[in-house]
This record gives structure tokens, C-alpha cells and sequence, in this order.
């Protein structure tokens, strides 16, 4: 595959930068690490305004009809700048909302509302470890009556939880694992904001205690879970890739600049070592995660593992020049008023945010031997 982006994406990238470039960055971010529940508005009202809340989602539906390739435009952008506002959560919900059966009915209204930026919606998936590894209905519970639903349990980790105006809840229901929508003001709903290494990123943890739900008709839970996690795991992937390039530019820049023994220390040699290396993680990264975008619509049946790929490719990639920033700028990359600590933290917490990495190294092993040792055994006589 021979990938070059349109000119339409890159109009949506200056636009995106342009945006991020007047709101956003390391040095917002720091100013408000000290409240997890808050977040910048100017921020969230300008995505929408931007119609970045509507790519994911089809035209009938408010939506620009886009896909994955556009969205990741704007992840990677997000992760240069090291966006503090809802971005991940509602484009994962709005993906969970639409392979509902009814999507024309309760699940189009709230596609509608999403993809207008009126309503940031949050899935509420994880309990207890961070990511969507395990069953995503293992503890919380809905029971029906003449009334509706009700959900009872705790969701961890849930991002944005405490901007969401809605979530959209996995639990065990009498016929197996569904999902529910559950709006933030109703009774029973408790959100707690949680304070973690991503100042960046905001998460809490939601208790609910026979909260009214809405049952979203959806097929088969799990199934739409577990695809809505590989759609994360490569638009994370993008934020992952914004992550090292700005990483990268801001040490190139730096060992320009700064001077020891009377040369730019990017003359010695172990820096130029470092910044070759993270280069070529970079480039790997690149390729991981344009591919899982594209294999999205143009290879269906390698997405999930395009996804995987990417997600641990590109997580490992940003970490990597996220550390090197920091080593290269010496003293002062681990202060905290610059900005390169923002971005190993954005690093850290996002290569768990989905999946642990241990996993996605287990399901690529099984791909592997199923694809490979399995295919091209040969049979005993």
C-alpha cells in the first residue's frame, strides 16, 4: 500500500493546529493540574465547533460521514499538543452507540447530540485494572422492572467522567452482557474525579446505585466493545505518533540551541545516537498507525490486528522519545514548568489506557501462530 494523504486532510490538520495552537498545549495543561475535574471549555466548545465530534459519525445522523484516517488527523494533533479536553471518550462512545439495531430510533438522537458537540458522552467499561482487557461486565449489574432499568456497580477509569453528560455503561443484564445509557444527573449516579500520572487527561470513577438506565439495542456486547477498543487503540495510536514527533522537534531544537565546550551538544555523538534511534521509532510508528487507519475501511479483516499492532508500535515509540526529551534537555526537561514531563506522562498512562501492553503482545502472538504455525502445518501421514 502506497498511503499519501489529501489535501483535505491536511486543510483539517492546519485547522485542527490552529485551534490547538491558540487553547491548548503543556503550559495549559499545567495550570489547571491541580483540579482532576477541571477542564477547558474554550476547548471542548471549539472541537465542536470544528466538527470534530461528528467524523466518526454518518451523515443521517448530524455527522460528517468520515473515517478513521480524518480522525486520526486530529488524534495526532492531540497529542502534540497535549490536549486537555473530551476528545477520546465521546468519539469511543458515539462508536458504541452506533452498532446499536435501532440506531434510527434512541441511539440516533443521542449520535445526533454527540456529533453537534451538545452532549460529551462517556463509555464506562473498565473496573478495577485500567484498560478494557477483561470481561467489561464483571461486577456491575442492570435488573429490569415495570418502570425501566437500573444499574448498580462501579466503573473505573472512566475518562471524562466528570465533563460526560452522559455514559454509556457495560454490565451483566438477565440475558448476558449489554449496554445501557445512563445520564450523569440521575439518582443513583455518583461521580468521583481520580487524580492520575496524565495531568492531561481527566478520569474518575462512577458508582451507581440503582441509577435509570436506558438499554441500548446492541446485538452482542462484548463483540461491540472489543471493536470499539480497537478503534481506540488506533486513534490512541495517532496521539501517540503527535506525541514523538513533538518530542523529537523539541530535542532536535534544544541540542541546536544548547551549548557545551563551546559547541551544540547535538554535535556529540551519544546525542546524535539517541535522536537517530527515536527517528527510526518514530518512522515504524508512522507506518503502524496509518495503516490500522486506513485497514479500517480498506482491509476490514486486518483492522483488529492493525489496531493491536499500532497501539503497542506507536505506544512504545512515544515513550521512548518522550524519555529522551527529557534526557537530552537534562536539568531542566524534569522540571515542572516545562513542558516535557506533560508528555511522558501522556505517554505512560495512554500506552494502558485500552489495553495493557502485555496483552496486545499475547493477542499478537496468537495471530501469529494461528496465521502462521497453524496455516502451514503440514499433516501427519
Amino acid at each position: 500500500m502506497r498511503f499519501r494523504f489529501d489535501p483535505e486532510h491536511d486543510e483539517l490538520r492546519q485547522v485542527v493546529r490552529r485551534l490547538l495552537g491558540e487553547s491548548a498545549g503543556p503550559a495549559a495543561v499545567i495550570a489547571l493540574a491541580d483540579d482532576p475535574a477541571a477542564c477547558h471549555p474554550r476547548l471542548t466548545a471549539g472541537l465542536a465547533a470544528i466538527g470534530v465530534y461528528g467524523l466518526g459519525v454518518p451523515e443521517r445522523f448530524g455527522g460528517a460521514g468520515s473515517g478513521l484516517l480524518e480522525l486520526g488527523v486530529v488524534f495526532q494533533e492531540a497529542g502534540r499538543a497535549a490536549l486537555g479536553a473530551p476528545l477520546l471518550s465521546p468519539v469511543l462512545a458515539a462508536d458504541l452507540v452506533l452498532q446499536a439495531a435501532d440506531a434510527d430510533g434512541f441511539a440516533g438522537g443521542l449520535l445526533a447530540r454527540i456529533a453537534a458537540g451538545e452532549l460529551i458522552t462517556a463509555p464506562a467499561i473498565a473496573e478495577g485494572p485500567l484498560g478494557w482487557d477483561a470481561d467489561p461486565a464483571t461486577a456491575a449489574t442492570a435488573g429490569g422492572s415495570p418502570t425501566g432499568w437500573t444499574l448498580t456497580g462501579t466503573k473505573d477509569w472512566v475518562q471524562d467522567g466528570a465533563q460526560a453528560g452522559l455514559f454509556v455503561v457495560s454490565a451483566t443484564a438477565p440475558d448476558g452482557p449489554a449496554l445501557f445509557a445512563v445520564a450523569a444527573g440521575a439518582p443513583g449516579v455518583a461521580v468521583q474525579p481520580v487524580a492520575t500520572i496524565d495531568i492531561s487527561r481527566r478520569f474518575a470513577r462512577l458508582r451507581l446505585d440503582g441509577a435509570p438506565a436506558t438499554r441500548l439495542a446492541v446485538p452482542d456486547a462484548l463483540a461491540a466493545v472489543r471493536r470499539t477498543r480497537d478503534v481506540g487503540l488506533a486513534l490512541l495510536s495517532a496521539d501517540h505518533v503527535g506525541i514523538a514527533q513533538r518530542c523529537l522537534d523539541m530535542a532536535v531544537g534544544w541540542a541546536k540551541e544548547r551549548e557545551q565546550f563551546g559547541q551544540p551538544i547535538g554535535s556529540f555523538q551519544a546525542i546524535k545516537h539517541k535522536l537517530a534511534t527515536v527517528r527510526l521509532e518514530l518512522e515504524a510508528a508512522e507506518s503502524a498507525c496509518l495503516y490500522a487507519l486506513w485497514a479500517a475501511q480498506g482491509a476490514p479483516s486486518e483492522f483488529a490486528t492493525a489496531a493491536r499492532i499500532a497501539g503497542y508500535t506507536c505506544g512504545e515509540a512515544a515513550l521512548l522519545a518522550a524519555s529522551e526529551n527529557i534526557q537530552v534537555h537534562g536539568g531542566i526537561g524534569a522540571t515542572w514548568e516545562h513542558p516535557a514531563h506533560v508528555y511522558l506522562r501522556r505517554a505512560t498512562a495512554g500506552r494502558r489506557l485500552l489495553a495493557e501492553w502485555q496483552a496486545l503482545l499475547e493477542d499478537l502472538a496468537q495471530v501469529v501462530e494461528d496465521t502462521v504455525f497453524v496455516s502451514t502445518a503440514v499433516p501427519v501421514p
